[in-house]
């Protein structure tokens, strides 16, 4: 019996590891940068940077496509079965044997790649900012609410609207 699995994971996940590596950079980056910032300006900071590597890895795929670099490692999500053109370097050196002027060389397969990377990479960063933007929300939420419930439950107002002016003058310094 054939004990081959029906389909082999490693590469997507070194390739999903592989971005994780290529996002922490970034990351850390931002959280030494603004470590001392109020957490709404750390979200906008990892927003502009998520948004400036958006653009640059479209401007990378425009890259990978007008060097013809896309079919540089045909199969997904790695290279011939491996997750950087260093393993595969036997299938492209045979690709490219069979084929000079084809799609497969190793330049080619290591635009593709880093690209994939890049994109894997930018997809950790924009999970991580729906995450930090989601439980920013989450805290903001449970502030009106304790600030709600203190003041209805003070019976100093009768409308939630009356209530928040009047908490957001308390907050407020005198002259």
């Amino acid at each position: 019996m054939d004990t081959t699995p029906l389909y082999d994971l490693s590469p997507a996940l070194r390739l999903m590891g592989m971005g994780l590596v290529v996002a922490l950079g970034p990351l850390a980056w931002l959280w030494l940068r603004h470590q001392s910032a109020s957490p709404a300006r750390r979200l906008q900071a990892l927003t502009l940077l998520t948004l400036f590597l958006t653009f640059d890895l479209v401007l990378f795929g425009a890259f990978t496509r007008l060097t013809d670099s896309g079919l540089g490692c045909p199969d997904w999500p790695g290279c011939y079965g491996k997750a950087s053109p260093v393993g595969a370097r036997e299938h492209i050196a045979a690709a490219q044997e069979a084929m000079p002027t084809g799609p497969v060389t190793h330049g080619k397969a290591w635009v593709e790649m880093i690209h994939r990377y890049l994109a894997t990479g930018v997809g950790v960063l924009i999970i991580v900012l729906a995450l930090a933007t989601w439980l920013q929300w989450r805290a903001r939420a449970r502030r009106w609410a304790k600030a709600r419930h203190r003041c209805t439950r003070a019976g100093r107002c009768s409308r939630w609207r009356g209530c928040a002016r009047r908490a957001r003058s308390a907050r407020s310094p005198s002259p």
